[in-house]
């Protein structure tokens, strides 16, 4: 048996365009049928529903509203926040808002909106089902009744629930506006929905409004009364004290105590500052010795104007002894000047830094007595202070509780005056953009889109359905599906005829010969070309043709094989189906037409039962009479015997023999053959039944020679024939060449 490697020679493996356009090909009556019943059907379902329309009205909400009256300051929200729009979106979405609009418009008495009165709730319709269970009905409450009253809570609340679903609110994106949609089958009543729901949020925030100012108003008199009194109450208080304490104003008791006491405090803090800056300088002079030298080192000293005076003078009177001693001796007068000079100016230098120590000493003397005098002035005036210190104090708080008293007053009448004033004034916090107007068209259902929706959804399933059908289907369909699915050689294949001689009756041998049906005998001489070539290297001239079940089309492949072979060589066809002979059927011989059971169990010459086709030059041994155990005949040595003989007479011998399902005869005629050519008749036979024939030939060391697809589609047959074969044409080609696969 000769098998194929899966994917052998082929291309690597990718997205296959070309096969999926060939299933979709393969299935486009189907697909195309479920398409137009799919397409219909929606078509008609869309049609009968009920048009719906939408109306929508556009509203701004105002993020500032221009209000006239300030009292917005105690009641309004912040619209600077994001908080604010959401809040009046769901304020569009309100039961009160919708409750408006339903009693406005008598949306109660609308058939489209009061379908749900009376109408029980799922719970209610599963309680009342299962009540009637037995056993478990026992222990379920009982199903409330719905109410029929259209004024009833339950039916309000069914229209409402109705009427909010008709309904949708759409804010634009970033932005103030926001949309009012309402659907309804009545297009007028849309329009007259969706601007009565924005209107009524328009009065919904106006009376709003007015309630929060006549609110507010109420209370800002009555509090105007009590702040009255108490800053009377705070000004009578104010004005006994300052009689009492003979006192104007606070200036008084400041000028009285405050900044007298003030004054003193600077004063004893810079008499402290003197003294300590004093007792520092003259620890520091008795450190440094009363040497001159030493206090020169005091920056107080060293840094007075007299000092450095005399240190000029100093430096200069050096400077000058330093020039006349390069230029005189020690002994010329002018040197001796010069040096009495000089220490004339030295001690003028000494004479001064002592003086200004002495002073220093004093000074410190001086701040000491100072600040002991200004300190007990202070505490003594502290004293005093402290008498006073209790009347300051009273004096702010009643000071304290006039001004807020007179402010909280000013406050509340500045808003009573405000709002008495403007009370008539109606801010306006939203207003229409765009006002409904009746609807022309539906909403929906948008048939067209629907329709074009369903005929694509449609076509995309069917198409979907059809790559299932090609990936589960288990039947050979196509030459490529023997390789790639059952790993066998491929022999070649047969056209499905249609010629209308042979619609009621099985194809005869003269069908090969037929001028029309030249693409069905070019498929012959292929199969022909293919079983030669595969036996190039064997001595075998035995053929034997079996299927897996009956009329998969075995008999045709060995009469017109047969008579292919009959062209070239000497060929004999024996017909092996002892059950249900077909072979003198096709060539029309009689049912008496003595044949191989006749040679097996009457010993009539083989000669006599062999018929010879004048037209093909081919010679048929055909089944003869049916014998009751084919079986054992086929088995006898006879049988064997006979080939033996034939062998020697015929250059090829082909066995025509039953489907391998029903009986096991064909099995010993493939032994007796040395091989077995299987017939598959495509889009019939299964997977499963090829494998298990297979299997039956392999389990009995019977070779596969090939499989022959019979019954293929002629289109595709004649495109695998213009596809692998350029030169086919109508032209009968010669018989006696062997063709080339």
């Amino acid at each position: 048996m000769k098998l194929i490697e899966p994917n052998q020679g082929s291309e690597p493996s990718g997205l296959d365009l070309k096969r999926y356009l060939g299933v979709i090909a393969r299935y486009w009556v189907p697909i195309t049928a479920f398409v137009a019943i799919i397409t219909l059907i929606s078509t008609l379902l869309i049609l009968m529903i009920q048009p719906v329309y939408r109306a929508t009205a556009t509203l701004l909400i105002e993020a500032q509203a221009s209000n006239a009256i300030s009292i917005e300051e105690v009641y309004a929200l912040d619209t600077s926040k994001k908080e604010y729009y959401q809040t009046q979106f769901e304020i569009l979405r309100s039961n009160h808002i919708a409750e408006n609009v339903i009693e406005e418009l008598g949306i109660g008495q609308v058939r489209e909106f009061n379908n749900l009165v009376g109408q029980p709730s799922g719970r209610d319709k599963l309680l009342s089902i299962l009540k009637n269970i037995p056993l478990l009905g026992d222990y379920l409450p009982a199903a409330s009744q719905p109410s029929e009253d259209p004024n009833s809570d339950a039916a309000k609340l069914a229209v409402l629930r109705k009427f909010k679903s008709h309904m949708a609110i759409e804010p634009i994106r970033n932005t103030q506006l926001v949309r009012i949609h309402f659907d309804s089958a009545d297009p007028m009543l849309a329009a007259k929905v969706a601007n009565a729901i924005g209107q009524s949020y328009i009065e919904s925030n106006l009376e709003a409004k007015l309630v929060a100012t006549q609110t507010a108003s109420i209370w800002i008199n009555e509090r105007l009364g009590g702040l009255k009194k108490n800053l009377a109450e705070a000004e009578t208080a104010l004005t006994q004290f300052l009689k009492l304490e003979g006192l104007i104003e606070l200036s008084d008791i400041d000028e009285l105590a405050g900044t007298e006491l003030t004054n003193l405090t600077i004063r004893v803090s810079e008499a402290k500052e003197r003294r300590v800056a004093a007792e520092s300088l003259f620890s520091l002079l008795q450190n440094k010795g009363a040497t001159g030298d030493g206090l020169l080192s005091v920056p107080e000293i060293s840094n007075h104007p007299q000092v450095r005076d005399v240190k000029n003078a100093e430096t200069d009177a050096e400077r000058k002894v330093s020039e006349m001693s390069k230029r005189y001796g020690p002994k010329h007068d002018k040197m001796i000047q010069a040096r009495a000079q000089l220490t004339a100016v030295q001690n003028r230098a000494n004479t001064v830094i002592r003086e200004l120590a002495r002073g220093i000493e004093k000074e410190l003397s001086s701040a000491r007595k100072n600040e002991k005098a200004l300190t007990a002035e202070l505490n003594s005036k502290k004293g005093e202070y402290q008498n006073i210190s209790s009347k300051r104090a009273q004096y702010d708080s009643l000071k304290r509780d006039v001004e807020s008293s007179r402010q909280l007053y000013e406050i509340f009448l500045n808003r009573e005056k405000e709002t008495n004033a403007t009370s008539d004034f109606q801010d306006v916090q939203a207003r229409f953009t765009d006002i409904a107007k009746t609807p022309q068209n539906p909403y929906r259902p948008q048939t067209a889109k629907l329709i074009v929706i369903s005929a694509a959804f449609a076509a995309l399933l069917g198409i979907v359905c059809a790559f299932l059908a090609d990936a589960y289907r288990n039947t050979i369909e196509k030459p490529d599906d023997i390789e790639e699915k059952l790993g066998l050689q491929h022999l070649g294949f047969l056209p499905r005829v249609k010629a209308r001689r042979f619609k009621n009756t099985p194809l005869d041998h003269t069908l090969y010969y037929d001028p029309d049906a030249t693409l069905f005998s070019e498929s012959v001489r292929t199969i022909r070309t293919s079983i030669l070539l595969t036996l190039t290297n064997s001595k075998r001239n035995i053929l034997s043709v079996t299927s897996s079940l009956p009329s998969e089309g075995k008999t045709t492949v060995a009469l017109n094989l047969a008579q292919s072979l009959a062209k070239m060589e000497r060929t004999l066809l024996i017909d092996c189906d002892l059950r249900m002979p077909a072979i003198g059927q096709r060539y029309g011989l009689p049912k008496n037409q003595p044949g191989l059971t006749n040679f097996l169990v009457m010993g009539t010459d083989v000669t006599e039962c062999i018929f010879h086709d004048d037209i093909s030059q081919l010679d048929v041994l055909p089944a003869g009479l049916l014998p009751p155990n084919p079986q054992e005949l086929l088995s006898s040595p006879k049988f064997a015997t006979l080939l033996e003989q034939l062998k020697l007479t015929y250059d090829r011998i082909v066995l025509d023999t039953p489907p391998i399902h029903v009986v096991s005869d064909s099995l010993i005629l493939g032994r007796l053959a040395g091989g077995m050519i299987l017939v598959v008749k495509a889009e019939v036979t299964t997977e499963q039944q090829i494998n298990y024939s297979v299997g039956q030939l392999v389990r009995h060391d019977i070779p596969v020679d090939g499989v022959v697809l019979n019954q293929l589609s002629s289109k595709y047959a004649e495109e695998k024939y213009k596809l692998h074969y350029g030169y086919y044409n109508n032209n009968t080609r010669d018989e006696g060449t062997l063709e080339a696969s």
